[in-house]
């Protein structure tokens, strides 16, 4: 059995977009484990239950946002801790100052420059937010 070192979550209602995550992490990030959920609710419910080292948080989630998850969790004293790295297609200059704005760690757009999209991740965990 794999022992990781540390744990992401990643929040994602894009099945592709999960897998290719679990490639980047299998290929770039092997001591990290790499655990899913499909909504922001079932995102904020393993939060709360796992209390990862990072959250990945796609911004256009069905039902509640992005945007609405991350204040959810800036809220909640047993995850206002956690860095929380945004993501979305929207790559506007505008999109980015308001993810950056709304309290997110960073903010990374699709689809991912996989070096550094890596070089990120390493950074906000490293970095112990």
């Amino acid at each position: 059995m794999e022992e990781y070192k540390r744990t992401v979550l990643y929040v994602e209602d894009n099945q592709l977009n999960m897998a290719l995550m679990h490639h980047i992490f299998k290929r770039n990030l092997p001591s990290i484990l790499l655990l899913e959920a499909e909504t922001a609710e079932l995102g904020l419910s393993m939060a709360r239950e796992v209390l990862p080292d990072l959250i990945i948080l796609d911004i256009g989630l069905p039902g509640l946002n992005g945007y609405e998850a991350l204040e959810i969790l800036q809220q909640d004293e047993a995850t206002c801790h956690i860095p929380v790295l945004g993501t979305s297609a929207f790559a506007q200059l505008s999109d980015i100052e308001k993810a950056k704005n709304r309290g997110f760690a960073a903010y990374i757009t699709k689809p991912f420059q996989v070096k550094a999209f890596t070089e990120t991740v390493k950074r906000l965990l490293d970095s112990g937010l």
